[in-house]
């Protein structure tokens, strides 16, 4: 059995075949893309015979599938990527498992830019050299010049100094500076500056200071100097980013840091800051490869060098003749003889030649491991036979096979005889050998003879007059001989009450009919006395209640867990009384009408039991129980037969029938006929409280693979019919024991409706049935509560039914 796993905002849960189709969407979806999305789906997942496909919801748009717009549906394979609004959805399937895995998508923010400030040169020690210079001669006479004294002008400069530096001395504070790791370059950006060993001497007031080292960002910061004695200052440098250097020999290799993707090769160097990271890379043919690598930092590179395993393997295929078209998995890849890469995995291919039978199968694919299919030998094309039939509608079989009913167009395999028979309810069987030619047409009509059958009528008064289908026939005691076809037989006269039933002649056996018509004011007085009791009992022994009509909601909202897509909420209303049986139908009730029937056996356990629930039949099997019991109650049958096949009479009698959806949910979930829906049989919440119901419980262990944990209701399979304690309004198992046939159709709804629906009865045609209430199987939230919904078209051990009628 295959499992199927979601990781999305929501968290991670599993699923299984039976929740498809699973909807993509906003909050209330199976799958969260969109956290902040509406309500509406943007697509949907469902499976086909096991393959995986997705289909974009109508009037979604933006929906890519590997990078294109998705429009329509789409096979799945593993590593398929879907981009719907802010997210990415990857598939990842790795043998019977299948993963959804969500992603926001987000952008590498780009490292910061590498700061130095402006370096500075110390300023070179001041030297004061003296000025060459000769005396002049004093010249006779001038007694007024001063001799210049140079030793007295250095005396002035060396005091001056003296005494500026005394001044810095008795201002300045010493600073302590300490940095990590100790740098190449310290200084601060000041003239009036003095290092002391580890420490400098500084005026109060603000300073740049500046230190580097190399694979450090360069560290420039103002510092503040108080006129506090002693201050310290540490500082740390942090390390330059490292350059890692992706290496393949394959470009589009998408490589992802720590889960965040950051390209595709060929990629530039990435700069990443000092740390452990783990990578991975991936590309559409080959295998993930990851690991975990530290960076070192400080500027240093280092690489990483891309070693692709391949996901695929070369693929023969061949075919005779050759020259056939090769397709894998809807893509065509070539002409036989062929050899083509093709990934690992399940695969399905096609071999298409004209003149030809298309040849189909699967193939499974080991990465490395070279593949040679088996040569198909191709067969030529069927021939066509045009078969119609005189009366048209008669059933046809070839070779003992049904194939449909007439006008029909067969196709045959050439270059043998086939056995074609047509048959029609009252006409005699016809069988013919037919040959045809490969690629060619021919036609064949078949005239049926009718076959007759005697029916003796006889009715009170006697001059009452007869019709039979509709056709007036004269005095209605008589004797026909007539088609052996279902007839309407109608016997009429003024004052009276007409009779009308079907009647189908039987050739060699005579029929007869007796009639006595009723006065019109008599068949009022019994009608009336008979109108709708409150509670009737067939023939059978099934007891029915009587329902009153009223207003529900159908459907669950889109926040209760466990809710499924194909639950939208609507307003529905039933105007018409009508009556639901108590109890699931017996082995016995269903025995006297289907002898041969065998309910089986589960895990060695028996289904068999008289009193419990008769299972395993087809819907078809159903509604023709359901007629049976009508003409046993002189009730005109619900279902009438067109093609072979039962479908509801149009208007729908009041015979016997299998409860409407809406009906069983109005039963179920309005236990008291108030406004408010049960969520579970016992209430709004879990546990299961003991006693509530046969459901898939720790008796049934060894039998089922899921049970619910802590709970016994001492039945393995099926309990009886009565068992356990009824609803509010009377009714056993409305939900456990076995699930349970509807009338309906099945459907699914993609959107809610704010009109009211009166006595809806589902689509008109369709290929599967409603499946309504949890079974002795069941055992997950989904499943236990009422408004879940299931459906098929094949007997289950564990689908029965019960019956219903309209009360007027």
């Amino acid at each position: 059995m295959s499992a199927y796993s979601i990781v999305d905002s929501q968290g991670s849960r599993q699923r299984t075949a039976g929740d498809f189709p699973l909807a993509l969407g906003g909050p209330q979806a199976d799958i969260t893309v969109d956290p902040a999305g509406d309500s509406e789906p943007l697509a949907y997942f469902g499976l086909d015979d096991g393959d995986l496909f997705v289909q974009a919801a109508e009037g979604s748009a933006g929906v890519r599938y590997n990078g294109v717009a998705l429009a329509g549906s789409q096979w799945l394979k593993d590593g398929d990527r879907l981009q719907l609004g802010p997210s990415q959805l990857t598939v990842e399937i790795d043998g019977g498992a299948t993963r959804f895995a969500v992603r926001e998508a987000t952008t590498a923010a780009p490292a910061p830019p590498k700061l130095t400030p402006p370096r500075r040169e110390p300023a070179a020690a001041a030297t004061i050299q003296p000025i060459a210079f000769e005396p002049k001669r004093r010249l006779a006479g001038d007694a007024s010049r001063t001799r210049f004294r140079p030793v007295a002008l250095l005396v002035v400069l060396v005091l001056a100094a003296m005494l500026g530096v005394a001044g810095f001395l008795l201002t300045a504070r010493s600073i302590a500076v300490e940095v990590t790791p100790p740098p190449d370059l310290l200084a601060f950006e000041s003239r009036w500056v003095m290092p002391l060993g580890d420490r400098f001497l500084l005026r109060p007031g603000s300073y740049r200071l500046m230190a580097e080292k190399d694979g450090f960002t360069p560290l420039s910061t103002t510092v503040e100097v108080t006129r506090d004695s002693q201050q310290s200052f540490r500082f740390e440098l942090a390390k330059l980013p490292g350059r890692l250097v992706v290496g393949s020999g394959v470009d589009g290799v998408e490589v992802l840091v720590d889960g965040e993707s950051r390209g595709f090769t060929p990629l530039p160097a990435l700069e990443l800051a000092p740390g452990v990271y783990d990578l991975a890379a991936r590309a559409e043919r080959y295998q993930e490869l990851t690991t975990r690598v530290e960076i070192a930092g400080a500027g240093s590179e280092q690489s990483w060098d891309l070693e692709l395993v391949p996901r695929w393997a070369e693929v023969t295929f061949d075919s005779q003749p050759g020259g056939a078209r090769v397709r894998v998995d809807g893509e065509t890849l070539g002409e036989t003889p062929l050899t083509a890469e093709i990934l690992d995995g399940s695969h399905r291919y096609d071999l298409v030649l004209a003149g030809h039978k298309p040849h189909g199968g699967r193939f499974e694919v080991t990465a490395g491991e070279p593949l040679e299919l088996p040569s198909v030998r191709l067969r030529p094309s069927d021939g066509n036979l045009v078969l119609s039939s005189d009366p048209a509608g008669a059933t046809v079989g070839v070779n003992g096979s049904y194939r449909g009913e007439t006008p029909l167009d067969l196709f045959l395999e050439p270059g043998r005889e086939h056995e074609v028979t047509v048959s029609k309810a009252g006409f005699d069987t016809r069988k013919q050998a037919v040959s045809v030619r490969s690629g060619q047409s021919q036609e064949l009509n078949v005239v049926l003879t009718p076959q007759q059958g005697e029916v003796r009528i006889s009715s009170w008064p006697p001059d009452a007059e007869l019709f039979v289908d509709g056709e007036a026939r004269g005095s209605a005691s008589q004797q026909l001989e007539l088609p052996a076809i279902p007839h309407q037989i109608e016997i009429r006269k003024a004052g009276f009450v007409t009779h009308s039933q079907t009647l189908t002649p039987l050739p060699g056996v005579p029929q007869w009919v007796e009639v006595t018509l009723k006065p019109v004011g008599q068949e009022r007085a019994e009608a009336e006395a008979k109108a709708a009791p409150p509670k009737i009992t067939t023939s059978q022994g099934h007891v029915l209640l009587k329902i009153a009509p009223g207003k529900l909601q159908m459907g669950a909202s889109r926040r209760e867990p466990g809710r499924r897509s194909n639950e939208v909420l609507r307003q529905v209303e039933l105007t018409r009384p009508f009556y639901l049986a108590t109890q699931e139908v017996s082995n016995r009730q269903y025995r006297k009408f289907k002898e041969e029937h065998f309910s089986g056996q589960v895990g060695g356990q028996n289904l068999e039991i008289d009193h419990h629930p008769a299972v395993r039949m087809t819907w078809q099997e159903a509604a023709a129980y359901c007629n049976w019991l009508s003409r046993q109650d002189n009730l005109p049958p619900a279902y009438v037969d067109r093609g072979g096949e039962l479908v509801a009479a149009v208007p729908m009698t009041t015979g016997y029938r299998l409860p409407t959806e809406a009906e069983w949910a109005w039963v179920a979930r309005y236990p008291d006929g108030g406004s408010q829906a049960l969520k579970y049989p016992w209430g709004e919440s879990l546990p299961v409280p003991s006693g509530a119901g046969n459901y898939a419980d720790a008796s049934a262990q060894s039998i089922l693979p899921a049970i619910i944990a802590g709970y016994n209701d001492q039945h393995p399979i099926t309990a009886p019919v009565e068992s356990f304690q009824p609803n509010a309004r009377g009714f056993y198992h409305l939900n456990g024991n076995v699930a349970e046939w509807m009338h309906d159709y099945y459907a699914i709804r993609l959107g809610g409706s704010s009109e009211v629906e009166r006595d809806p009865r589902g689509p008109e045609t369709g290929e599967l049935h409603v499946i309504r209430g949890a079974s002795w199987m069941h055992s997950t939230v989904t499943e236990l509560r009422l408004s879940f919904r299931d459906y098929g078209s094949e007997p289950r051990p564990d689908v029965g039914f019960r019956i219903a009628r309209y009360a007027q």
